[in-house]
């Protein structure tokens, strides 16, 4: 089960605030995470038309796909943030929504 899988993770690392780390047993940098990202991207043989997708434009469709489903605050917390205001910085989808005619 998943949550197996994340409690053996804690348990390697005796963390209960990470699940994943780097080599030398700390949390990940967000350089490191965003570099990861794009080397796993360019190793699953997807394309795309255009730009791929960043790790932060996931993170922010998440953002925004969690907000309108379970509301700003458990956005928050699952983004990890601890002001509202970075929150809302992910949430804002830069006028690349659709327009309806």
């Amino acid at each position: 089960s998943l949550e197996g899988v994340l409690n053996e993770c804690r348990q390697q690392i005796k963390s209960e605030n990470y699940v994943f780390v780097g080599r030398n047993k700390a949390c990940f940098s967000p350089l490191s995470l965003s570099i990861g990202f794009t080397n796993s991207r360019k190793k699953s043989g997807l394309t795309w038309q255009g730009t791929p997708p960043s790790f932060h434009e996931i993170r922010s469709l998440s953002a925004r796909l969690h907000s309108e489903a379970r509301g700003k605050d458990f956005a928050q917390k699952l983004l990890g943030h601890k002001s509202s205001a970075m929150t809302d910085k992910y949430r804002d989808s830069r006028g690349s929504e659709w327009d309806e005619i």
